[in-house]
């Protein structure tokens, strides 16, 4: 039932998030300052529209055990890891080589987080 509510308030507030941040880059001339704020207001929108669809792939491969940490903290990695990904692209500084490393960092990153809890 928990899992149900977090689902239904991920995505209202994936909806607010991205209607907000389409109202706000319509509306705002692209400079420096609107960059920051765009590229700030991305992260919350995107872990709100990553977060129910993992809660769900966890729930779905036996992750049963109630806890919420493992999906919001990927959610929070994946979140960040398109955050950077867009900044590198505004400042035309992303190639395959920086996603591709910026990928692996994350992914282990989650995958030592994991290994600490569980060890």
């Amino acid at each position: 039932m928990q899992r149900r509510w977090v689902a239904y308030l991920c995505v209202a507030l994936a909806a607010v998030g991205w209607i907000g941040l389409g109202y706000f880059t319509y509306n705002n001339p692209p400079t420096g300052g609107n960059r920051w704020i765009a590229v700030a207001a991305l992260w919350p929108t995107v872990l709100f529209t990553i977060l129910p669809p993992i809660v769900w792939l966890h729930q779905r491969l036996g992750d049963g055990d109630g806890a919420m940490a493992r999906p919001l903290r990927q959610s929070a990695l994946a979140a960040l890891y398109l955050s950077i990904c867009v900044w590198l692209r505004m400042v035309r500084a992303l190639n395959w080589a920086n996603a591709s490393l910026l990928l692996i960092l994350f992914v282990l990153t989650d995958v030592l987080l994991v290994s600490r809890s569980s060890g």
